[in-house]
């Protein structure tokens, strides 16, 4: 071990305790997940947990990767965990999950098991969209005051309803087997929800057979029950945030100011300063450094 102790860059005891010490593992569905949650978020915390990309035990990435690693582990006899985003219920056409507006209804349904959360949010993304922390890497990059708060999330709220009928036709997309939308297709595009509505069906329901039609007003119906009508912006986007994509919101957010670097790994790194991680995350890997 002293000889590992010598090695560059692994001087921080906490460090070389978490990746030496048998800790409990936490496995994340791909590398951008593992550097927000163990290199921004929870950095702090690797001498009681560690974080892992699900493609370092089963060579594979995403949801299914992340129940197969805790699987294998845990049929070793090691302490295992999982994450995976919400879209993973999608996935498995768990529709009554997917569209399942109560919050403590659908984390009591642990539709993988115990062991791995299926966060509230449909993507890691989502937690990232903090309107806060958005604005303050805005200001910065464009070297200009921040807005207020308020203005930040009235402008989310905006993107979060352009967005919804792209989370709706992605969705019959999924049912019906064929490609979906981009995240970036709304970018610069659609103003308002009006002209998104109008554009994704015309882009779609030429590739989908005649029932389509309804299943896509199904699927807003869905989307539009997570909104909070008569609510503030902020707490409008949040609830929004658990059905729009987040990478397609992020990707606005960037196209409307013009932002041309990835914005995430600041975005983590902003929240951890300015003491914005999720609590429904931190709670959950509470739970698993008071369990060792």
């Amino acid at each position: 071990m002293g000889a590992v102790k010598n090695q560059p860059g692994l001087d921080t005891p906490d460090r070389l305790s978490a990746r030496y010490g048998g800790v409990p593992v936490i496995y994340v569905e791909s590398e951008e997940d593992n550097y927000v949650f163990g290199e921004c978020w929870f950095k702090d915390h690797l001498a009681r947990v560690e974080f892992r990309p699900a493609s370092q035990q089963c060579n594979s990435s995403g949801c299914l990767a992340v129940i197969k690693a805790v699987t294998n582990e845990r049929m070793s006899g090691n302490a295992a965990w999982g994450i995976v985003d919400r879209d993973a219920v999608m996935s498995q056409d768990m529709w009554h999950l997917v569209h399942e507006t109560d919050d403590d209804a659908y984390q009591n349904s642990k539709p993988f098991g115990a062991e791995v959360k299926a966060l509230c949010r449909w993507e890691m993304e989502n937690y990232l969209a903090d309107g806060e922390a958005m604005e303050k890497c805005r200001a910065e990059i464009e070297m200009q005051p921040p807005r207020p708060t308020q203005e930040v999330y009235d402008e989310l709220l905006n993107h979060c309803q352009v967005l919804i009928p792209h989370a709706a036709i992605n969705a019959v997309c999924h049912h019906h087997k064929i490609e979906g939308l981009s995240d970036g297709y709304t970018n610069g595009r659609f103003p308002t929800r009006a002209e998104s509505e109008t554009c994704v069906k015309n882009d779609r329901f030429p590739k989908l057979p005649p029932s389509a039609v309804a299943d896509y007003a199904m699927h807003v119906s869905h989307v539009d029950a997570f909104d909070l009508p008569g609510e503030t912006s902020t707490n409008r986007v949040n609830a929004l945030l658990r059905r729009v994509h987040g990478k397609a919101l992020l990707d606005r957010f960037s196209f409307a100011h013009s932002i041309r670097i990835d914005l995430k790994g600041l975005l983590a790194n902003r929240m951890r300063e300015m003491e914005r991680v999720p609590a429904e995350i931190a709670q959950f890997v509470g739970v698993i450094e008071a369990s060792n």
